[in-house]
């Protein structure tokens, strides 16, 4: 666990790059990405119907699959990024690429319940076409919309 209370004044913290911002969501990404493949591939209805077509989706997750995917999903969200990230600034990704989310005025973590709003704020960034996503690209804090919105920065750790 990172010590908040030794760390340079938000001047002198560098901030992290776009790249090291996409691939710790990347990393973040795997795990669910992970336990969907698996439930498909093992449980996915690829049912063909007497004429030799595909019915539907080519390998749909339904039924309990489905809920084991959606309670993971949803579990490792809460553990990750609301717990993990709330208390430490990092979640797993983050932690592997050495940057951090803190907030701009105590340069402490947020907090889950912060961080969890944080992340809904994210869906802005979504609209539109990604623009809040590549908005790091060229602002001088590298900040996306949501980092604007709550008064967040990401920092090399």
């Amino acid at each position: 666990m990172t010590d908040y209370s030794a760390v340079p004044p938000a001047a002198a913290r560098p901030y992290a790059s776009w790249i090291s911002r996409v691939g710790a969501l990347i990393v973040d990404s795997i795990p669910t990405v992970v336990v969907l493949t698996v439930l498909t591939v093992a449980f996915g209805d690829n049912s063909v119907d007497t004429s030799g077509e595909t019915k539907g989706a080519a390998f749909q997750l339904t039924g309990v699959p489905f809920v084991i995917y959606l309670v993971f999903a949803i579990g490792w969200f809460v553990y990750n990024w609301v717990i993990r990230q709330g208390s430490t600034g990092q979640t797993l990704g983050k932690k592997l690429l050495g940057i951090t989310v803190l907030s701009a005025t105590t340069q402490q973590p947020i907090g889950g319940g912060l961080t969890f709003a944080r992340q809904l704020v994210h869906i802005l960034d979504s609209l539109p076409c990604l623009l809040g996503y590549l908005w790091p690209t060229w602002d001088r804090e590298n900040r996306t919309f949501a980092d604007m919105i709550m008064s967040t920065r990401v920092y090399k750790a």
